[in-house]
């Protein structure tokens, strides 16, 4: 088994579409140094001369010094994912994870993502494929199932027998999207029923819940999302390592800093006020502090990224 990280409980930054890009996961490692980051997944395009587009691959060769970087993929085995993670490794990339629980789009209606639990059968076989060719940890996050959370434990001998190294488990139906609460109920069953090394994911905001989670789940670890990318130092406050999220002013500097160097990393990767803003504002999405909303909102209008930028500074 290869389990890339080293201290006793690893701390995780969640693959997120459209935010965990190389300039987020440069901030993450800058300020709390998660255990491992994780790249949006990697489309495989199976019928194009080049099944995986150059951002993809730029995104998934672009690493932080001592920070273990897992590029996940998304796929059917039959079209063309085996051939297309052979041109990961092939470009450096060591660590893979499968999506096993996109909710979204097409990949609902297709044997790739959440849509994997339609055919149960199919999973074994590509793991065992994917086990051949990555030479560093292969690791599977998966939702519970499609409409019926009891469907992961179809699966669970498929993940251990086809030499996974760990598994992250969202204990939520490809169907409730992010509706409802995380059943970690699930992920404590899951982890007594299976030999897996189980990292808990899903609905931890702080680190009150984080400790929860971890205690009653019985969890190696933690993938934080949603509530990292409100609350960097999330990962911090978990390891004892920094006092619980402050409230007003306090909150909004220190908020203010991390937007700060957000919109720096974010004008360099990308073109223009408006493609910048665009990607700020999906960060912003995810702070819910009603507190900061005027604030947050005013942030939101503006429409240059000097703007932006001299708001934050004035904190």
């Amino acid at each position: 088994m290869t389990l890339p990280w080293t201290r006793p409980q690893p701390l995780m930054l969640a693959p997120m579409q459209g935010l965990t890009n190389r300039a987020l996961r440069s901030v993450f490692a800058e300020l709390v140094e998660p255990d491992l980051l994780f790249t949006e997944f990697v489309r495989v395009r199976p019928r194009s001369q080049t099944p995986i587009a150059k951002s993809d691959f730029l995104e998934a060769t672009s690493t932080v010094p001592g920070i273990p970087l897992v590029v996940q993929v998304i796929g059917c085995a039959d079209e063309g994912v085996i051939q297309a993670t052979r041109d990961l490794v092939d470009a450096g990339v060591e660590h893979v994870n499968v999506n096993m629980g996109c909710p979204w789009g097409r990949m609902t209606s297709v044997l790739a993502g959440g849509g994997m639990f339609r055919a149960p059968e199919t999973v074994a076989p590509m793991l065992r494929e994917l086990r051949a060719v990555v030479p560093g940890s292969l690791s599977v996050k998966t939702r519970a199932g499609i409409d019926d959370e009891r469907q992961i434990f179809e699966v669970l001998p498929a993940f251990e027998e086809s030499g996974v190294d760990f598994l992250i488990v969202h204990p939520r139906t490809v169907q409730q999207k992010y509706k409802g609460e995380a059943n970690h109920a699930l992920t404590r069953e899951i982890v007594a029923h299976s030999s897996l090394t189980v990292i808990a994911n899903g609905d931890v905001r702080d680190e009150e819940q984080a400790q929860r989670v971890l205690a009653e789940t019985g969890a190696a670890g933690l993938m934080l999302g949603r509530g990292a990318v409100s609350d960097p130092h999330l990962f911090q406050r978990v390891r004892g390592l920094a006092p619980p999220r402050p409230e007003g002013p306090e909150r909004k500097r220190e908020l203010a800093a991390y937007l700060a160097r957000l919109l720096e990393g974010y004008r360099e990767l990308f073109c223009g006020d408006a493609q910048v803003l665009n990607k700020l504002k999906e960060v912003l999405a995810h702070v819910q502090d009603p507190e900061l909303a005027r604030w947050i909102k005013k942030l939101k209008k503006q429409r240059r990224t000097a703007d932006v930028a001299k708001i934050l500074a004035a904190l």
